[in-house]
Formats: C-alpha cells, sequence, structure tokens
C-alpha cells in the first residue's frame, strides 16, 4: 500500500499519472515490491519537489522536445513508474513490448446504395428478389485506402480526421475488430504477431469508443471493482491478496482522475442520475486502463472533458508509455498544443487516405510547404485538419492552382514527398528490428505468467472461469439491488396475484366441478410465471453494449456472463415460486401433504426457470426486441396450445403432436396434474346421468358423465381421468419433473453458444442509409468537389439567408436547490447575467460546476428542484410561449430515428415557426440550414440509432441537434456544449456558424468544455462558474482576451503568454483539472471586484430600459404556447407517426408474421371441428387463444409506447406540439396495421378450424377480433403511459392480465366463481364481453350430434326401457338422450350450441351490446393513455 499512502502524503497525481500508475500496476507491475521501493520512492520525492518548484518559478512552459513541462505530481509519478518497472524486470516479469506496423491497409465497406430504408416493403422484396439472398453488399467503397503507418512500443501516435475520414475504422483495426466490413485487404503485425494469430491475445490491443457505454444503476466503485476482479494477474506480489491488491489499484485509480468522493455515486446514463458526464468519461478511461493491455487505441476519448481534464489525462498516457512501453494510438477531437506536442508521430487521414504520416514536430511545416496557411493562435492539430476542409483552409497567394484539393490530390501530395519514403524506410528498418529481436517471445511468455493457474493458456482471458462466474454473480446482485423497485414490484405483483389465483379456484371440492377446475389452477399457475418471466426478454437487450465492451476487453467469457444469471435467478425465482405457492397452492385446496407441497414446488421452480432462459434465448438469438418479441409470443401460445390442458393428448392432430414431446410447458402440467390427482377420487353422484330428485336412489341405474365412466360407480378415480382423458401416466411423474430441468438445461447452454457466436451491436460501427435513390457517391473527388462549392455559397449568404430576431434576456440572483436525502443541495448560487442580439456568451467551468443546471433553469427545462431569482425578456417577465421562441441544443441528441435528417428538420420548422409563413418558404429555410450545416448530402439518410448501428454518425447527430433548433428561427439560443463529440473540424465549423447567427442578430450562450485559442476569441462575453454554480468572472473577453486575462493578473495570477491558450490558462487559474488548486477564494473575489458592481449598474438598466420589438417586428398577436393550433398539430403529428411505423417492418411486420403463423397453429390444431360434444369446448378453445394472441400484443406494444414517448417529451420541451395530438395519433396509428393483423388471423383461423357458418357469423367474428386487437393495443399503451419504464410495465402488465384471461368465463364458469368476485369483477372485465360475443356466434347455429366416444351409455332398471326411464330426466336436461325402446341408453351432454353457453349466462341477444361496449373499453383506454400522457410529459430533471 505504499503507493496509496505517497498519494495521501504528497497529493493526489494529476489525472495523467495516476492513468499511467493504474495500467502499469494492472497491466505489467505483477512483481513490484512496493514495500522495498517505498523508501527509495519518498527519498526522491524531496528532490523532485525542489525540481519542479524551480520550473515553475521559471514558467517554461515547454521542454527541450517541445513537450508540456511535468509538474510535482507528473515527476513523482514518472518517478515511480521507473522504479517499479526496474523492480519488476528484477523479479523476472518479461516486457511486454508490442509495437504495431500496418502496410497497405485497405478496408471495403458497403456502398450507400445497397443500404436503403427499410419499410414495410422490405420483407417482401427480400422474399421475392432471390439476388439478394446471397449477395447483398452492392457497391463497395474504401474505407480505408493502402494506409501504411506504424507505432513502436513506448511511443504514441496521433490520428487525426475529419468525420468520415476513416479515424475510427484504423483504430478497430489495430484492435483486431473486423468483423462488420466488407473485407480487409492488407497487413498488420503486432510485434511480429500476424493479425490472423492475434486473435487469442484479444484484450492485449483493446479499442476503448468515444460513448460511454456502462450498466447506469451501478456505482463507480462497483463497475471498476467488477472489472479489477476479472484482471487480477496470477502472479501478484507473494505476499499481496487478491483484494489487497484490488482495493490498492482501485485508490489509485479514483485519485489519479479525481473521481474519489464520486466514489458510491450510481454511474448513471441519459435517462438515470447520477455521475455528470465528465466523470463518467473519466471512469470509462480508468476502466480500460484496468485492462492492462500493451496496445490501446483510444477513441476520442477527451469527450465531455474541460481542457486542463483532457491535458492531466494526454500526460498519464504518454508517461505510461515512456516508462512501461506501451504503444498507444489516440484519436482526438480539439486536441490543443499542449497535448500534441506529448505524442511522437501524427497520422492524418482524409476520405480514408492517408495525406501525412510521420513526426508530429514536423506536420506543420510539410502543409505550410504545400502552400497552406495557419491563423494566428491558431493549434497545429486544428490546422492539420483544417487544410481537409474548404470552408476553413487557408491558401497562400501564389498556391491556388498547386494546392490540393481533394483527398486524392491529398495523397498523391505525399505519395510524392520525401517524408513518405523516409517514413516507409523507417518502417521497414522497425520491421527488420522487431524480426531480430522477436519482442513476440516474451510476450507471449508474459501473458501467460499473468494467467491464473486454472486459466487455459490458449484463452485470451486473464482469470479462471470460475473466477470469471463469480465476479459476475456479484455484479448481477448489486445490478438487482441497485433497481429494487423493479424487485418490489416483482414480488407484490406475485403476492398479489397469489391472492387472486387462490380466491378464483378457492378451496376446490371433491366433486365433478373440482375435477375439471384442478386443471385450470395448475395451468394458470405455469401461465402466471410465463407471463411473469417475459421481462427477462427486455432485460437481454438492455445490457448488450456492455457486454460488447468486456468482451473485446476480455474481461469475461460471455458464456460465463450467462451462467451468472442462471445462479442469480435461483434464489430470485425461489422466492417468487415460494411467494406464489404458500398462498396459493393451500388456497386452491389441493392435497395437504407435504412431499406432493414440495414436489408442486420444486415442479414450479424448474418450470420457471425453464422459461425464464427460453425467454432469454429468444433474446439472444434476434437482433432487435420486436423481433425477439414476435417469436416469442409465437412460442408461448403454441406451448400453451400444446401442453395438454386446451387441447388433450388424443384431440392433437398429427402434424402438430410431436411439439406435445419437446414442450417444457406439457412435462410441467403433467408432473403437476399427476403430483394432484395422484389417489385422488372424485364424487359424481349430483352430476350422475340421469340426475335430478326422482334419480337420487337409483345410482345403480346411474353413470358419471363421462364416456370411461362404469355405471353404479359414482366416482371418477384421478389415475383413470389423467390417463382416459389426456393419457397422462401417475407413474411418469418423477420422469416428467426430471425432464423439466433437463430441458432448463438445454436453454442455458443454446443460451451460452448465442452469447459466444452473435454479436448484434455491430461493435458501434454505424452505416448509412438512405432512401431509395438518394445515396450519394462515397468517397468520390467529383461529388466532393461539388459538395464544397454547396457549403461554400451557403454559408456566403447566410447573413442574408438567416432573418433574426433576437431580444434581451436577463438573470437576475439565480438559485436553485434541489431535494438530497437529508435535507436540500444548492446547485446554483447567485448567478446572474445577460445576452443581447449580436453577442455571443461563453459559459464555463470545470466539470460537476453546473453549466448544464444554468442552462436547464434559464430554458425553463428544470421539473425538479427549487428556483428563485428573477428572468426577463426585453424586460419583461418570461411569458407562455418562452419554450417555444427559444433555442435550446441540450448535450444529449435525442432524435426520432425512424426519420430522415431532411423529414425531422421540416417538421421542426412547420410546428415551431409563425403559421404564417408559407409551407415552401419554410422548406426553402430548411434546406439553405441543411447547406450551411454541410448536411446536404445527408438530407435523405436515415437518422437511425447507435445502439442497432444503422444511422448518422455520433458527430452528424449534434449537427442535427442544432439544425433542429435554428429551423425553427428561435429568438434566442442556448447551446450545451454543441461541439463535445466533435472533431476539431466541426467544432470549428459550429462555433464560426453560431458566430455567424450572432452576427445576423441572434443573442445565444453556449457552454463549451476544450475551445482552441481560435474558438476561443469567437465569443465577446464570459460567464465563468466554480464548483458550487458560484459566478467566477462574467463580463467581455477583449481583444485577444485581454480585458478576461487582466482580470485574473490583477488578482494574482501570472501573466497569459501570447501563445497560450486563454481558456486553459484561466480554468488553470481557478484551479479546474482533476487535481487543480487554487489560493483565491475566486467567487468571493467575484463578488467583491468593481466589475461585478458594474454588472449590476447594467443589469438594473437594462431591466428599466423599454426593449420591445420595434413595430416591422410584431408579435402577431398575444403570445401562444404553441406556433399552431390543435388541428394542425394533430395532423403533421399523425403523419410523422405514419412514416415512423412504416418503416419499422420489426414491429409491424412481425405482428403480422405473428398472427398469420398463429392463426395458422390454431387453425390446424382445431381443425375442421365437428358437431359433437367435446368439439364445443375445442370451440371455446379457440376463442381463448385468439384471446391470448391480444394478451401479447399488449406486450409488443409496449417497447414502441416508452420509445415514442421519450421523442415526444423532447419535442414537447421545446413546444413543438401538445400531448393531444401525440395521444390521439399514437393511438389512431395501430389502427391499420391492426385491421390486417386482425385479418389475417381471421383468414387463417377461421375456416381452417371449422367455425364457419355464414358470411353474418364471419363478418361479426372479424370486425369484433379487430376491435378486440384495438383495445389490446391500446390497453398497452395506457398502463405504459401509467409506468415509469419499461422494467416495471413488464411486471404490472402480468398482473393486470392475470383477470383478462381468468374472469372471461372460459377457465372458470361464471357460475363457480367466488361470489366477490362473481359480482363485480367478472361483469367489469373487457375480455368477458369478447368471449361471450364471439363464442355465441360462433355456437348458436351448432347443432350437437355426439360421436359414439361422446356418448354416455348407461342401462335403464329391469322392466323398463330408455324413454320410460329418463322421462322425467328429459324435461329438464341440456343434452339429448337417445336410446327409445330399447335397454340401453346414450346421453349426449348438449342438444345444441345455446344450450352449451345459456348454462354460462351468456345470450346471443348482447352480440352487439358486447360490441358497443369493448368498444367503449377502448375509448377509455385512449383517453387513460391521454391523462398520463398530460401527467408524465414532462421529463423529471
Amino acid at each position: 500500500m505504499a503507493l496509496d499512502d505517497h498519494f495521501e502524503d504528497n497529493g493526489s497525481t494529476s489525472g495523467g499519472d495516476n492513468n499511467n500508475n493504474d495500467e502499469m500496476v494492472v497491466g505489467d507491475h505483477s512483481h513490484i515490491n512496493l514495500e522495498q521501493s517505498e523508501i527509495q520512492f519518498r527519498t526522491m520525492a524531496a528532490a523532485l519537489e525542489s525540481e519542479s518548484q524551480m520550473y515553475r518559478l521559471d514558467q517554461k512552459k515547454e521542454d527541450l522536445e517541445g513537450r508540456a513541462v511535468d509538474t510535482e505530481e507528473d515527476f513523482k509519478l514518472r518517478k515511480y513508474f521507473e522504479d517499479s518497472h526496474r523492480m519488476s524486470m528484477e523479479n523476472g516479469v518479461k516486457p511486454k513490448k508490442m509495437g504495431v506496423s500496418i502496410h497497405n491497409l485497405t478496408v471495403v465497406g458497403r456502398g450507400a446504395d445497397v443500404s436503403v430504408i427499410s419499410n414495410m416493403l422490405s420483407p417482401f422484396k427480400f422474399i421475392f428478389n432471390p439476388r439478394k439472398w446471397f449477395n447483398n453488399n452492392g457497391t463497395t467503397f474504401d474505407i480505408l485506402h493502402n494506409i501504411n503507418t506504424f507505432c513502436k512500443d513506448g511511443e504514441l501516435l496521433l490520428v487525426l480526421g475529419r468525420p468520415g475520414a476513416g479515424c475510427s475504422t484504423l483504430l478497430r483495426l489495430i484492435s483486431n475488430q473486423r468483423n462488420t466490413y466488407v473485407s480487409v485487404k492488407g497487413d498488420i503485425n503486432y510485434g511480429g504477431i500476424k493479425s490472423e494469430d492475434w486473435a487469442r491475445y484479444r484484450g492485449e490491443a483493446i479499442y476503448t469508443p468515444e460513448e460511454d457505454v456502462h450498466h447506469p444503476t451501478l456505482t463507480l466503485r462497483q463497475t471498476l471493482d467488477f472489472a479489477l476482479k476479472c484482471k487480477t494477474p496470477g502472479n501478484r506480489l507473494p505476499d499481496e491478496t487478491k483484494r489487497s491488491f484490488r482495493e490498492k489499484i482501485f485508490n489509485l485509480l479514483v485519485n489519479m482522475f479525481g473521481i474519489a468522493k464520486q466514489a458510491d455515486t450510481m454511474v448513471g446514463n441519459e435517462f438515470v442520475r447520477g455521475l455528470s458526464g465528465g466523470e463518467r468519461k473519466r471512469m470509462t478511461i480508468t476502466e480500460a486502463m484496468v485492462s492492462g493491455a500493451p496496445i490501446i487505441c483510444w477513441d476520442c476519448s477527451t469527450r465531455g472533458l474541460d481542457a486542463a481534464s483532457a491535458l492531466d489525462y494526454a500526460k498519464s498516457i504518454r508517461i505510461m508509455s515512456d516508462t512501461m512501453n506501451k504503444t498507444t494510438i489516440c484519436s482526438f477531437y480539439q486536441a490543443s498544443d499542449s497535448i500534441y506536442s506529448l505524442f511522437d508521430k501524427v497520422i492524418v487521414l482524409e476520405k480514408g487516405r492517408c495525406i501525412y504520416f510521420g513526426p508530429g514536430t514536423e506536420a506543420k511545416k510539410y502543409f505550410l510547404d504545400l502552400g497552406f496557411e495557419c491563423e494566428p493562435r491558431k493549434s497545429t492539430p486544428d490546422f492539420l485538419t483544417g487544410v481537409t476542409n474548404p470552408q476553413e483552409r487557408m491558401i497562400r497567394p501564389g498556391f491556388e492552382e498547386s494546392a490540393p484539393q481533394t483527398s486524392a490530390e491529398f495523397e498523391a501530395a505525399w505519395l510524392r514527398s520525401p517524408l513518405y519514403h523516409a517514413m516507409l524506410d523507417e518502417q521497414s528498418a522497425y520491421d527488420k528490428q522487431i524480426e531480430i529481436e522477436q519482442p513476440s517471445i516474451d510476450f507471449v511468455a508474459e501473458v501467460r505468467a499473468e494467467k491464473s493457474r486454472t486459466t487455459s493458456k490458449s484463452r485470451p482471458y486473464t482469470t479462471s472461469f470460475f473466477t470469471q462466474v463469480r465476479a459476475l454473480t456479484i455484479r448481477h446482485f448489486q445490478l438487482i439491488w441497485g433497481n429494487k423497485f423493479s424487485l418490489f414490484s416483482r414480488y407484490t405483483s406475485v403476492l398479489i396475484q397469489a391472492f387472486v389465483y387462490g380466491s378464483v379456484f378457492f378451496l376446490q371440492k371433491d366433486n365433478l366441478q373440482g375435477l375439471f377446475t384442478r386443471g385450470g389452477a395448475i395451468f394458470g399457475s405455469l401461465l402466471f410465471n410465463a407471463f411473469l418471466s417475459q421481462g427477462e426478454l427486455v432485460m437481454t437487450y438492455m445490457g448488450r453494449r456492455v457486454l460488447q465492451k468486456h468482451k473485446t476487453y476480455a474481461l469475461y467469457r460471455p458464456s460465463a456472463y450467462h451462467l451468472a444469471q442462471i445462479i442469480t435467478d435461483i434464489p430470485i425465482t425461489f422466492v417468487q415460486v415460494t411467494l406464489f405457492s404458500i398462498i396459493a397452492y393451500f388456497m386452491f385446496g389441493f392435497q395437504y401433504r407435504a412431499d406432493q407441497f414440495f414436489i408442486w414446488l420444486f415442479t414450479l421452480l424448474g418450470s420457471s426457470l425453464c422459461i425464464t432462459n427460453l425467454f432469454r434465448a429468444f433474446g439472444n438469438f434476434t437482433p432487435s426486441l420486436y423481433v425477439g418479441q414476435n417469436m416469442m409470443s409465437v412460442y408461448l401460445i403454441f406451448m400453451l396450445t400444446y401442453a395438454g390442458y386446451t387441447v388433450p393428448y388424443p384431440k392433437m392432430h398429427p402434424w402438430f403432436q410431436w411439439f406435445f414431446w419437446i414442450n417444457p410447458f406439457a412435462y410441467a402440467f403433467k408432473a403437476l396434474m399427476s403430483n394432484e390427482f395422484k389417489d385422488m377420487t372424485f364424487d359424481c353422484s349430483e352430476a350422475a346421468i340421469p340426475y335430478g330428485p326422482a334419480y337420487q336412489n337409483m345410482n345403480d341405474y346411474r353413470i358419471c358423465p363421462t364416456s370411461y365412466s362404469t355405471q353404479g360407480d359414482l366416482k371418477i378415480y384421478g389415475t383413470d381421468y389423467l390417463y382416459e382423458e389426456l393419457r397422462f401416466k401417475i407413474s411418469q411423474r418423477a420422469l416428467n419433473v426430471i425432464v423439466i430441468y433437463l430441458w432448463w438445461l438445454v436453454f442455458i447452454a443454446m443460451n451460452m453458444i448465442a452469447l459466444e457466436v452473435f454479436d448484434w451491436t455491430s461493435g458501434g460501427y454505424t452505416q448509412k442509409v438512405y432512401k431509395p435513390g438518394k445515396a450519394p457517391k462515397m468517397n468520390d473527388a467529383e461529388d466532393e468537389k461539388i459538395q464544397n462549392k454547396i457549403v461554400a455559397e451557403a454559408t456566403g449568404k447566410m447573413k442574408e439567408t438567416l432573418k433574426m430576431r433576437g431580444g434581451v434576456f436577463t438573470w437576475k440572483h439565480i438559485n436553485y436547490t434541489v431535494p438530497v436525502p437529508g435535507g436540500t443541495r444548492l446547485l446554483l448560487d447567485d448567478v446572474e447575467g445577460w445576452i443581447k442580439p449580436g453577442e455571443m456568451t461563453a459559459l464555463m467551468g470545470s466539470s460537476g460546476a453546473g453549466k448544464t443546471t444554468l442552462l436547464d433553469v434559464l430554458a425553463k427545462r428544470k421539473t425538479m428542484g427549487t428556483i428563485e431569482g428573477k428572468q426577463c425578456l426585453n424586460g419583461k417577465p418570461l411569458d407562455i410561449d418562452f419554450e417555444r421562441i427559444t433555442g435550446y441544443v441540450e448535450q444529449m441528441d435525442v432524435h426520432n430515428p425512424n426519420l430522415t435528417v431532411r423529414e425531422s428538420l421540416r417538421f421542426s420548422a412547420k410546428m415551431r415557426q409563425d403559421p404564417s409563413i408559407s409551407i415552401e418558404e419554410k422548406y426553402e429555410y430548411v434546406e439553405h440550414v441543411l447547406e450551411m450545416m454541410e448536411m446536404k448530402h445527408l438530407g435523405d439518410a436515415l437518422i437511425g440509432d447507435l445502439e442497432t448501428g444503422v444511422g448518422i454518425s455520433v458527430e452528424e447527430r449534434k449537427r442535427l441537434t442544432i439544425g433542429v433548433e435554428l429551423v425553427a428561427k428561435p429568438h434566442i439560443l442556448f447551446l450545451d456544449e454543441p461541439t463535445s463529440g466533435l472533431d476539431a473540424q466541426s467544432s470549428y465549423n459550429i462555433v464560426k456558424f453560431i458566430r455567424k447567427l450572432a452576427d445576423a442578430g441572434m443573442p445565444l450562450v453556449c457552454t463549451i468544455h476544450q475551445p482552441s485559442s481560435v474558438l476561443f476569441e469567437y465569443f465577446d462575453r464570459l460567464l465563468l462558474l466554480a464548483k458550487g454554480g458560484k459566478t467566477v468572472y462574467f463580463g467581455d473577453i477583449g481583444e485577444r482576451s485581454h480585458t478576461l486575462t487582466s482580470y485574473f493578473q490583477n488578482h494574482g495570477v501570472r501573466p497569459c503568454t501570447e501563445s497560450e491558450n486563454p481558456a486553459e490558462y484561466i480554468l488553470e487559474a481557478i484551479g479546474a483539472g482533476v487535481h487543480g488548486k487554487s489560493d483565491v477564494d475566486w467567487p468571493a473575489a467575484w463578488k467583491s471586484s468593481p466589475e461585478c458592481a458594474q454588472i449590476h449598474a447594467e443589469l438594473d438598466g437594462l431591466e428599466k430600459t423599454d426593449l420591445s420589438f420595434s413595430k416591422d417586428e410584431s408579435h402577431n398577436g398575444p403570445a401562444r404556447e404553441f406556433a399552431t393550433n390543435q388541428w394542425y398539430q394533430f395532423w403533421e403529428v399523425y403523419k410523422r407517426m405514419n412514416i415512423i411505423w412504416w418503416r419499422d417492418p420489426y414491429y409491424s411486420f412481425g405482428r403480422f408474421a405473428q398472427a398469420g403463423i398463429v392463426g395458422l397453429i390454431i387453425g390446424f390444431t382445431f381443425y375442421d371441428l365437428q358437431d359433437s360434444s367435446s368439439d364445443m369446448t375445442q370451440r371455446i378453445f379457440v376463442i381463448f387463444q385468439a384471446l391470448i394472441l391480444g394478451i401479447m400484443m399488449i406486450f409488443i406494444a409496449l417497447p414502441q409506447l416508452f420509445n415514442q414517448r421519450e421523442y415526444f417529451r423532447r419535442d414537447y420541451a421545446s413546444k413543438f406540439y401538445s400531448y393531444l395530438p401525440f395521444s390521439i395519433s399514437i393511438v389512431l396509428v395501430e389502427l391499420p396495421y391492426l385491421v390486417i393483423t386482425g385479418t389475417i388471423f381471421f383468414v387463417c383461423t377461421f375456416w381452417t378450424s371449422g367455425l364457419q357458418y355464414s358470411a353474418i357469423t364471419g363478418f361479426y367474428f372479424w370486425i369484433y377480433f379487430v376491435l378486440y386487437l384495438f383495445f389490446c393495443v391500446s390497453f398497452g399503451q395506457a398502463v405504459g403511459a401509467i409506468c415509469v419504464n419499461i422494467i416495471m410495465a413488464k411486471f404490472i402488465i402480468p398482473l393486470l392480465i392475470v383477470f383478462l384471461f381468468l374472469f372471461c368465463g372460459v377457465m372458470v364458469p361464471p357460475d363457480q366463481l367466488p361470489k366477490f368476485w362473481e359480482s363485480w369483477t367478472y361483469h367489469l372485465m373487457p375480455s368477458r364481453y369478447f368471449v361471450e360475443g364471439i363464442v355465441t356466434n360462433v355456437l348458436q347455429h351448432v347443432t350437437v350430434v355426439c360421436t359414439e366416444e361422446d356418448k354416455i351409455k348407461f342401462t335403464p332398471p329391469p322392466n323398463q326401457n330408455c324413454d320410460q326411464y329418463t322421462q322425467v330426466f328429459q324435461t329438464y336436461a341440456t343434452g339429448t338422450v337417445t336410446g327409445g325402446n330399447s335397454s340401453e341408453c346414450s346421453y349426449c351432454i348438449y342438444k345444441d350450441g345455446r344450450s352449451y353457453y345459456h348454462t354460462l349466462g351468456w345470450s346471443e341477444e348482447n352480440d352487439w351490446r358486447n360490441f358497443g361496449i369493448l368498444a367503449c373499453y377502448w375509448v377509455f383506454n385512449a383517453l387513460l393513455l391521454t391523462g398520463f400522457i398530460y401527467l408524465s410529459r414532462k421529463q423529471r430533471r
């Protein structure tokens, strides 16, 4: 623990330092003797401190190589690395010096022409076009073209390029991720190991994407501790335990990056509150460093970090590479000169072509010699990529013709240069050096030594499979506990349902009634657990990206992940089944014997575990939730149909009978039925034929109403019933239970295989799709010139195009308080300021200072907490239209994925611009914005989403977010980190673009993390916040930032040098960064400064001045919350909703397929039903299966509702449209698809099952079933609107649908329901009216003619014939007696269909009444949906 003591005694190291240290210890320094090195380490401390003091006093900012000078903490960390590395070598640890050498790398991707937006016709086009079955690549293009580069061990390579240049692809290829491309040509050599052989060392070359992908409900400590458990090396110090090793490294990591205080904070994401964006990014970096890989590719890992933290991080990887011989390849967005100077070499890419590769110190001169010019104070990285941007590059006079313009010309110039040949020679020399030194030998030996003793040496994992499972199991329990509300909801749902089931089947009697309802109770119990397990399908999709990332880090085997799920399943499911069984089993009145109860419990547990893993398999074997949901619904209905309850085994047709034997449900049903009916007898004296008072003393001549009973024996034996009716054998009870658990093992194996084989996440690679015929040419030189010309013309005419109507916005004494456990927390403390037309205000501060919070407050987006203070627009209080007339570019890019870029922009223009403006003018304005945002070629591209990898890139989403606000012609623009996640050129373009907006008259305020010197110069004013939301400075920036820097110099800060970035200077001055510190209380200094007094005076003046709009800028009447009326909103939202549904074939076409397949299954299961008495029951179960199909539609509707509600909330926050148009549209848009779904089911089922009688009955069946689907989907939407998230909904829905199928009159006849339920619940259930309407429609014309098997045969007493004996009975019997004058009677238990359903209290006269009642329920659902959409219209923030 020496290292930890060092940090405590000497202050935390810089972010950079700590990164190195962590990486080093985990990856390579397993033999470091920290105890012995502590003395040496402390001895060096004093000398290092004095040395660093000398550097600071001299104020030298660069060393002899031009790099940023190491700080005090950097010196200490570097020395520690060097000492520990030396000692580890002495202890036998071998170095992992693995450089990378790339020759002639060409990566081929799919052309955009094949990537057409999917819609409802796509499945048909694929099915009926056999050519697409085998070759679906279309045209291809080179993502990377003939790249030659290398990076030696111990060196840093910086990859620069504009979006689409191929930077991320190069990093992925270096980390050996090549599955998403059409082909990869060329050689990548890892220290002498070819890429083909590198697969076994996955995890030794890792790629860290720019998105932060984590489990949001875990804490920071749990996330990092888990990664450490999976990467704890086997060759640790002799006396060091795994736990102490993990604690040491964890403390080191969190101290490095200044996130020690957040260790127990939930990670969070865009929907779960947790770490801030910057803190989450730092955690992502530390997690990658745990891997200890010798080759690390960082893709834009400084996204979301302020400039000081970004430099700390870059210095850390510099020190790590120097001391540990790590090979580091980075692509940085907006890299400063301080960061740039840390790199040895730089490669510049443009449209997949290498246009420079060489020393970083020579790159700038190379492009200057080509004829380009660098603006003053522009950083070198900005200049290097800026030369590829026609809007940004500056060509020196005389070079207009010779300077390269396109990517091909840049590449040609590079290939002609002497430096290119020099680098080829250096690469050749390096390759020869590798051949001689063969570092791969030591690398392979060390990789094997790091593995635990039980880990296979041929696998890429550090820890054993058992260790992985144990670590994952603990993490799964943490995930469950982190979402305690879902666990509570689950068990509450179980308890309620147990009481409902128990009361419906309460204390069943040992008579004929109890004989039939026992099967319903058992079947219902299985059904309950099946529906409750449906939530597992959703959970399967939620963790995919985390799993994919950990798979590339080689933290654990995916199959270990599933085994851990199984282990956590057992106690969770055991509690669930036990709670249900203890209540329901005894309320059912089942046999009170311990052995039978525990067999019930054990069987139900096996069944639940089995079904849970079956549903999980549907998730792991399918690409999307809708595909998995539809397949699962079909399979579930198939299993329920062939469990032996709705269709007894003897009644099964041979074409589907085989499924009974591979159906886990069937084995569970057989086992539970055998368990209950064993040794049971049922008294049938009351129901024996003939029944009635006249026959009570004639039991010898009566018979139980079954075809297998014996006359005179008025008992039915459980064993006989099971075998004769169902073909179940009591003796096979144990075998059936064993088979259930065997199926569980089969599904476990299937899931493990699926996780190992399939990767549905696309590895973070995005592929664009376009409208048919609208795809642009990829990396085409001529097309490139045309696009450049369009953008140049558009930006040149920006002032003429943009017509801004700005206002003066002021805020004064803003305080914002939020509730926290134990009290409240002040996040904004007396913040004040203003923005004026023509002014561009920057909002800056370190991570967690409250920049986003302030923007949320100013833009009126906060729905939680207490806001105090005064906000005015043009001297007046904010009106109802404020959110609409202001644009807010949020940090998270939330867009509807099924729209194109142009459609999204047009929708914004139509809904938010004044309705007096013509539609043509609005569309023309959208085209201007597309051109200015350099997105004209993306106008017809689908937005898509990053989860599926289909759609536009991260950077393009950010530009779209800005565009959506711009086309609304806002009066004020708030931008929250518009450059975060963008490369330097895109950032430059956007800031320059924003500057032109300001010049055109728009007042705006913009938070910004890492502005370069050039970008910073574009701003007029600065609002600087310190942690706690306190103001440090608000005022003019001044010419060359002189006004700003003078303020800090007046308070004792050193002068800002001419070459220094003012943004970095002020952040350093106030102590920002991971371990920044300052002796000045800057908020207090500001309060007492004359500058603050001037601000107060000017604010008071602005409030008193009349700042209303000039006469020529009329308001067009009073303020309106929405620009357009409700009818226009509804029509536009409904049209857009139709486009979204049309482009989602997985959702709607999946339902068509489900209805067709289920319809055929039901139709051929009950094929050609006849008119016998047993066929009456079969007809009822046809209707029951149709009822279940509708219930499955409820589950499918949920994800779509939750997705669209998120997009609605974002739109509503900007006042696009009201809640009412959205609610009505999402109900109505479903209707045509449900009509088709219902029609498909009707066609596949009605005639095949033999339900047809006349056109009228067929029409009623069809229209009523379609209406029932309307009800089901609207019911799912209404319940979804009530729930906070889909996980909660997945537990509430099963609770509600229990009532739908329990009280529909099929599983339990109405007259057998307990009085409590029968008196109100039965009459309240919409399913009861559906079943009554359909059953009476289907059965009213049926005349029952019993087959010989269904007839109940008995003989009359001596000296009586059949008619004489049954004369009294026939006056009230529901069935028909045949026999006449013979001595043998046959009884058919029903005369006709009417006599069947009249016993249930149903009547065919109620058909249209029932139809009307169900229609009312549908309308009620729509109203309920509308009400809860209104209540939840604002996101909690």
